[in-house]
């Protein structure tokens, strides 16, 4: 039976991805390589990164023993809107996934412990969940908020 954390979580998880995406799609055709500076990941490497976070979580919480990932997201610049449209596709189906598994969590599967070397130790599920992910998320959400301030976009 799902908890009522677990539905919290979910609509946290929903509001946080929506934000996100609203900041993805205001990003005009040909600036979606767009970076600050040469050492920071472009606007589209961000939503790459952020895929790339959702489906470590979803295997973290199935292999309790996987290793962080810590490496930056830098695949390459896309090539055509239609690339950075599919990222944002992506990124809004696994919001829906995420908020789906969220909503099925209780109480106990919350607060079973795992080991995770990003946080020096034990911690359990729902901080992997905040902490790991959503927190993360609203972290690059900010990320991308700067960059439409400097591309003198209106948010």
């Amino acid at each position: 039976m799902s908890s009522d954390e677990g539905k919290r979580l979910a609509a946290y998880s929903k509001a946080v991805r929506d934000s996100t995406i609203k900041r993805l799609k205001l990003v005009e055709s040909g600036e979606e390589n767009w970076r600050i500076n040469t050492s920071s990941m472009s606007i589209a490497d961000i939503a790459k990164h952020l895929i790339d976070s959702d489906k470590y979580l979803f295997t973290k919480l199935n292999i309790r023993k996987l290793i962080p990932i810590v490496e930056m997201s830098r695949k390459g610049n896309i090539r055509n809107r239609n690339e950075y449209t599919s990222l944002i596709n992506e990124l809004e189906k696994l919001g829906k996934d995420k908020n789906k598994l969220f909503q099925t969590l209780n109480d106990a599967q919350l607060k079973e412990e795992v080991i995770d070397k990003r946080f020096k130790g034990k911690v359990t599920v729902w901080w992997i969940i905040v902490r790991g992910n959503l927190d993360h998320e609203a972290h690059h959400r900010g990320e991308i908020g700067v960059y439409l301030s400097k591309l003198h976009y209106k948010k």
